[in-house]
């Protein structure tokens, strides 16, 4: 009797083993596959094409739900807001940064996913106001990082009513 429930237990590890080791295997191979189409693509980014960047979506997306406490979920989810910015895709883009935010607040790219709020509010939705309050929350968050002059200037742009002015400004201030 003790035997049997010993191979039972020995058995059940067994399993438990396998289906990590096929997990992780898959969890490779798809990071593979991810890696070689994005690398295609930043090869040749002419090479985006609507059903490449529906299909990198699907790949990182696809990853991030079946692996979400996978440290490379971050970096995934802020390439997707990258996809997402070139298709014009301005509550996508949010939303993949708005993730990074609430989900990694420690990892690597949360500042840079503040920042980039602001990038995206900007060029791709177009919408001044949520962009200056998201450039300012950048700073106010991550004061001395190396991005804060340029969020600083996008606030100046986007608060001007002649973007032309700064440039003026900046050709003043360098004859000075």
């Amino acid at each position: 009797m003790k035997t049997m429930k010993g191979f039972a237990i020995v058995a059940m590890a067994l399993l438990l083993c396998c289906s990590f080791a096929s997990c992780t295997n898959d969890q490779e191979k798809r990071q593979k596959e991810i890696s070689q189409m994005a690398t295609e693509i930043n090869y040749n980014p002419t090479m985006l094409s609507t059903e490449k960047a529906e299909k990198m979506i699907n790949l990182y997306s696809s990853y991030v739900k079946d692996y979400p406490q996978d440290t490379i979920c971050e970096y995934y989810l802020f390439q997707m807001h990258n996809v997402y910015s070139a298709m014009k895709n301005c509550d996508s883009a949010l939303y993949c940064l708005d993730r990074i935010i609430k989900e990694y607040p420690n990892g690597k790219n949360v500042g840079a996913a503040y920042f980039f709020k602001g990038v995206v509010l900007n060029d791709v939705c177009a919408n001044k106001e949520k962009s200056v309050e998201a450039f300012e929350e950048y700073i106010r968050r991550y004061p001395n990082n190396s991005h804060v002059e340029v969020a600083k200037k996008m606030i100046q742009m986007d608060t001007m009513k002649n973007p032309l002015e700064l440039i003026k400004q900046q050709d003043t201030n360098k004859t000075e």
